[in-house]
């Protein structure tokens, strides 16, 4: 459960600055159109024992741990949520808050 939670609470920091944007214009309509049929990226603070990384696998097909950096990093989108530690966590918490 608190696995859940902190996903959304990811998410939404995440969403937050996509959220908050301005009507586009006429120019910037085709890039933020190309930019919203992108699939959300979603990650799940894991720890990596064998149990998480079984059930993580089952529920959404394979296991892959990503960086803070790579999570905040724009342009990439995933065909699967991620796993992220939960150092990792508060090391991506600390980059939405600087940007």
């Amino acid at each position: 459960m608190r696995i859940v939670i902190c996903a959304a609470v990811l998410s939404a920091l995440l969403a937050g600055p996509a959220l908050s944007k301005e009507t586009p214009n006429a120019n910037g309509q085709a890039v933020d159109a190309a930019q919203t049929a992108k699939a959300p990226r979603t990650v799940y603070i894991c720890d990596n024992s064998a149990m998480t990384r079984r059930a993580f696998a089952r529920e959404f097909g394979s296991v892959e741990f990503v960086k803070a950096e790579a999570v905040a990093a724009k342009g990439e989108a995933w065909a699967a949520p991620k796993c992220i530690t939960a150092s990792e966590a508060r090391r991506l918490k600390q980059l939405a808050s600087t940007r």
